[in-house]
């Protein structure tokens, strides 16, 4: 009761604008009275809108270097629901901002029910917390985007999304800024709109800012979506096929020089960041959350020099997915996804793939994958569809004439997989999403590839025939459940004969 009231007497100052223990506070609102923001030097939380979806598995409250703890607002991510029309878990998640300076520590309190176990992921962190009575206390001294997991509960887990301080804002009253300050915003009045933005746009969505609906630009350059806030897809009606509108809840088309930095994207209707023949746009620092079928975390397609860097997803699909689909026409002549780089990210996907390369070409002209890399990837959890040909956490999957080649998966973590899915998924055939099979995979490596945890089903390296094979292949230093795999058979790897020089090493 005393720290509550601590907290209510300090949170009243700072609506007073009154300075507290040599703190830098300051208040800012956007002509709403929800956009209370509490702002010392080091550590900034958003107010999150009266109609902001909340949980209430969990409070959390968060205090830099042993001062007084802040009320943190938890939110609420449906998670896990593919063809349903709802959803069927609750996933809470927090934010803030911090200089990380000095240490940050966070409390959870479990608001019923026993705590029995703590699990805070990604492992490699190595993030210890301390366990009294219904909370949880732990430290962070730099950005993190952590899942805490009590009792083994990987529905209901919470996400503590730790962001670093903005290092620039834009100036709302340029005329190439859209401005969406702390409150709730519908595109198109229902939050069912789509706002088309051109060359030199910059869309900042503030902290403490909810805005309902889609963005879209086609043939720009200079694009920016930046901010703390959400964009969120749930106030269209149907979550279910079939999706309406086009793919994306942020869909680029031919855009150029571009980026996408620092928001959450929630409870989308189709794929989350769709870029389509788009050329040097970086994804930095996202937190995505979606829960029905197709929806896919970030798809490159017929893109080429893409980073994808420090982002977490979760995705009832595939989080990342590297397309070639056709579709939109003539109108873009490139048939390469080349250069794209995917890095320092966390990845959970309740049904599909983590990292999957090649499907849904359908292209009259050769198409080329080439020159990808995957880098230091933590996947907390990768459950597959129940067909054979839809497996693998690590997939490349090619049909419709397609050629793959220079890919990397480097330093990449597997917690655990789902019932029956399996690690590593290359295949060449003609699919559901395919009008032919693959012509060429080879030049792939796996360096420091680490499931931990037991696998229940096999793992496929299938070529389709003498003129569809995969060859150069090289695992380096692949552990399973802590084993070092030195053979396809000891890693549960059926290979079939249109494969060739497939290492173990």
């Amino acid at each position: 009761m005393v720290s509550v009231l601590k907290n209510i007497i300090i949170i009243g100052l700072v609506v007073l604008g009154i300075h507290f223990q040599g703190c830098e506070t300051k208040i800012t609102s956007e002509n709403n009275s929800n956009a209370l923001l509490i702002s010392q030097s080091e550590l900034i939380v958003y107010k999150a809108p009266d109609e902001a979806p909340a949980n209430t598995t969990y409070s959390v409250f968060v205090r830099y270097d042993g001062g007084e703890w802040i009320d943190l607002h938890e939110y609420n991510a449906e998670v896990d629901g593919g063809y349903l029309k709802e959803p069927i878990h609750h996933m809470a998640f927090v934010t803030f901002d911090s200089d990380f300076s000095k240490r940050i520590d966070v409390k959870v309190i479990k608001n019923s029910g026993t705590i029995n176990d703590v699990k805070i992921r990604p492992a490699i962190k190595g993030i210890k917390p301390t366990v009294k009575g219904d909370s949880i206390l732990f430290s962070i001294t730099s950005p993190q985007k952590l899942s805490v997991e009590v009792n083994g509960d990987l529905h209901n887990n919470l996400m503590v999304f730790a962001n670093p301080l903005e290092t620039e804002q834009p100036d709302p009253k340029d005329p190439n800024v859209i401005y969406y300050g702390p409150g709730v915003h519908k595109i198109g009045g229902d939050g069912q709109g789509t706002l088309h933005l051109e060359s030199n746009n910059h869309v900042y969505i503030a902290g403490g800012a909810i805005v309902y609906g889609t963005l879209s630009a086609f043939g720009a350059q200079n694009v920016s979506i930046t901010g703390r806030g959400i964009l969120s897809g749930s106030m269209y009606t149907d979550h279910a096929y079939p999706h309406p509108g086009g793919k994306g809840l942020i869909g680029f088309l031919g855009v150029h020089n571009s980026k996408i930095e620092g928001i959450i994207l929630l409870n989308t209707v189709t794929w989350n960041i769709h870029l389509y023949g788009c050329d040097n746009i970086t994804c930095s620092n996202l937190k995505i959350m979606g829960w029905t079928i197709n929806s896919d975390g970030i798809n490159p397609q017929c893109a080429s020099n893409i980073m994808i860097d420090d982002c977490f997803i979760r995705s009832y699909d595939d989080c990342i997915s590297i397309k070639m689909n056709y579709g939109a026409g003539e109108w873009y002549s490139s048939r390469t996804d080349k250069n794209i780089t995917v890095q320092n990210c966390i990845f959970w996907t309740d049904q599909g793939r983590s990292i999957l390369i090649g499907p849904e070409s359908y292209s009259p002209k050769e198409a080329v994958f080439e020159d990808i890399t995957i880098k230091n990837i933590d996947i907390l959890y990768n459950k597959n569809y129940d067909v054979d040909w839809a497996k693998g956490a690590l997939a490349i999957n090619l049909g419709d004439g397609a050629i793959a080649r220079n890919i990397t998966f480097e330093d990449i973590r597997v917690d655990q997989l789902g019932e029956k899915s399996n690690l590593i998924c290359l295949t060449m055939d003609k699919y559901t999403y395919n009008v032919s099979e693959g012509k060429l995979m080879e030049n792939i490596r796996f360096n420091n590839i680490t499931l931990n945890s037991e696998q229940n089903f096999k793992n496929f390296i299938y070529g389709l025939s003498d003129s569809n094979m995969i060859r150069d292949i090289q695992f380096n230093n692949l552990k399973i459940n802590g084993e070092e795999i030195k053979d396809a058979g000891q890693g549960w790897f059926e290979v079939n004969e249109f494969t060739e020089n497939i290492t173990f090493k």
